[in-house]
């Protein structure tokens, strides 16, 4: 045999061990008769090839592949390849879960149908929560009432900041200070009373006075009932007899009253007319102001009213006040 057919076959069988080794370290085996079963994920949470397939905690098979089934990678076709001689019901649900590692896997939840799956079937796929979603959504919801509990906190604290300004912080310290007072006024008063009390000398002779005192009102009950009785027999005769006369005199006098302001405010006697006809009024005005200056003519010109002269002499007119000051407007 020539070198070169050694060589052939050497290159034949390291090519053919490279396979063999290659498909092992995936988990894909050559010579043995496994299922395959397809599962179409639209997210595969960082699963890869060589991933356990587990049913009941127990390792079945293995993720054997990862296709990308249209160009945005909406949908991933994973290949499961099943070891293990069990049957797969159809209604079976292959879920994408994760342990505390991190270690991806794929566990199948099995159905409660009699139909199984066959070679090249699909299963129903899901994605099953992370440790980390769960620890999410657990913590959403603090997450959002601690922003509410802080944002009430700092609402409360801007009010706070608001109120205790300059003038409340002086207006508090004011109003700390006049408390002081009260209290200090207080102490006084009490230690006043206190000393008040403990003299037994005068707190004795109040109550001895107080005794006295409702003494003399029991000894004089008869005398005080008489009066009460006498002022009550006052009080009728007053009610019966006089009291009455003078309420309606009062009442009388009252009618009277009404009736002369009434004819007082009404136009038909003469007080009326005087009061409301404005003619009547300024005639009277009018002699009035006739009358002054005659009286006033009389005063300053006598002569014109009485003639005593004795030389036949003509006295010069005096104009009278009145005019005068008319004429000087």
């Amino acid at each position: 045999m020539s070198n070169e057919t050694k060589v052939g076959i050497l290159a034949a069988a390291g090519i053919v061990l490279l396979v063999l080794g290659f498909n092992l370290l995936k988990g894909r085996s050559l010579f043995s008769n496994k299922k395959i079963i397809y599962a179409v994920y639209t997210q595969v949470n960082g699963l890869q090839p060589s991933n356990a397939v587990m049913v009941n905690g127990l390792t079945v098979g293995n993720v054997q592949s990862l296709e990308v089934m249209d160009q945005r990678a909406g949908r991933i076709l994973v290949t499961l390849q099943i070891s293990k001689k069990i049957e797969i019901p159809k209604n079976s649900v292959a879920r994408i879960s994760s342990d505390l590692l991190g270690t991806r896997k794929v566990e199948i939840d099995f159905g409660n149908t009699n139909e199984y799956l066959k070679n090249k079937d699909t299963i129903y796929a899901d994605v099953a929560g992370s440790i980390t979603d769960a620890l999410k959504e657990q913590i959403s919801p603090l997450v959002k009432k601690l922003e509410v509990t802080l944002g009430a906190v700092d609402t409360l604290l801007l009010t706070v900041n608001s109120l205790f300004d300059t003038t409340t912080k002086h207006n508090i310290r004011g109003t700390i200070s006049g408390l002081n007072n009260t209290m200090s006024n207080l102490s006084v008063a009490s230690r006043s009373l206190t000393g008040m009390l403990q003299e037994d000398g005068k707190i004795g002779s109040t109550f001895g006075n107080f005794e006295s005192i409702s003494a003399n009102l029991k000894n004089n009950n008869d005398k005080i009932s008489n009066i009460l009785t006498n002022f009550d027999k006052a009080s009728g005769t007053l009610a019966n007899g006089t009291l009455d006369t003078a309420m309606n005199q009062l009442r009388f006098t009252v009618t009277r009253l009404n009736d002369m302001v009434t004819k007082l405010d009404s136009k038909d006697g003469s007080l009326g007319l005087l009061i409301h006809d404005k003619k009547v009024y300024n005639n009277l005005q009018a002699s009035t102001s006739s009358l002054n200056k005659l009286l006033e003519d009389l005063r300053y010109n006598p002569w014109r009213y009485v003639h005593l002269s004795v030389f036949g002499r003509k006295n010069k007119v005096v104009p009278i006040p009145s005019d005068t000051a008319k004429y000087l407007q």
